[in-house]
């Protein structure tokens, strides 16, 4: 028979289980208020009211038919999706060569580099929105396509890279070493062994860039000209003259687009794989 004591169990035997209930209900109620902005955009879409109101007293797709009615929209769409295409395609080729001269050399400085290439995503948006603008005008690309797209790979290229040197980095150089013996080249090497497996990656990493380039909204304002008008700059100028539901009913549109490609990418590669 065992003996059984009657001492009082240690304090942190009784705390660790209290405190990850409570570490818990943190984690929800931080997720819950991200999510909060949602839970209203989505319904304002489909509210049969003529101006934004919660909770919406009916249910109309009026707001969806405003949409297609409104042919700057469906241009707007179009200069963003290209932006985006374009500035995501060359992200994708800076961020693999660059992740791969950082991560397979190196050299003196290297970890400043990797910092320099992070500023993007430190500095404030109008700072960086001003420079790049600065930077752009003596080039005569000022309030043009492929100034607002190089300004765009400026804000893309560090999610490219953050992704690409992860994945490399997990990557065994004895492949590499091995095709060599067999008689490859780099070229070889790089395209047949290590490209192959950094494509999960790069696919994750062009997910975001797609999403943040669509998304971009004060570094465009500075870049924008006349007849060309990104789909968030469309959305703001709308919205500072007609508070109906339009935009809402955009904002859930682009909010399924988004979806969908973050779960497809998750089936495909698991983007928590890659940020783990």
């Amino acid at each position: 028979m065992s003996d059984i004591s009657l001492d009082p169990p240690p304090p942190h035997a009784a705390r660790a289980p209290a405190s990850e209930r409570l570490l818990n209900a943190y984690v929800v109620a931080v997720l819950l208020f991200l999510a909060l902005p949602i839970f209203i955009v989505v319904p304002l879409a489909f509210s049969d009211d003529v101006s934004l109101s919660f909770p919406p007293h009916g249910f109309s797709l009026r707001w969806f038919a405003n949409i297609w009615a409104r042919p700057e929209f469906a241009s707007a769409f179009a200069l963003s999706a290209a932006i985006a295409v374009f500035a995501t395609a060359l992200s994708l080729v800076a961020g693999t060569l660059a992740a791969v001269g950082l991560v397979r050399h190196q050299f003196p400085g290297r970890d400043s580099l990797v910092t320099f290439f992070m500023t993007p995503l430190i500095f404030p948006a109008i700072v960086l929105g001003a420079a790049v603008a600065l930077m752009l005008a003596p080039m005569g690309l000022l309030r043009s396509f492929w100034g607002l797209a190089l300004a765009h790979t400026v804000l893309t290229f560090p999610y490219v890279l953050r992704t690409a040197v992860a994945t490399l980095s997990e990557i065994d150089r004895a492949l590499g070493e091995a095709a060599y013996t067999l008689g490859a080249n780099r070229w070889k090497t790089f395209r047949h062994v290590t490209l192959p497996l950094m494509r999960p990656g790069l696919l994750a990493g062009a997910t975001f860039a797609l999403i943040v380039s669509f998304d971009e909204f004060t570094v465009s304002m500075f870049l924008v000209g006349p007849g060309m008008m990104t789909l968030p700059l469309e959305m703001y100028n709308y919205a500072e003259f007609s508070l109906d539901p339009t935009i809402a009913a955009i904002s859930t549109i682009l909010l399924i687009i988004t979806s969908v490609a973050i779960l497809v990418i998750e089936k495909l590669v698991g983007l928590g794989k890659q940020f783990s």
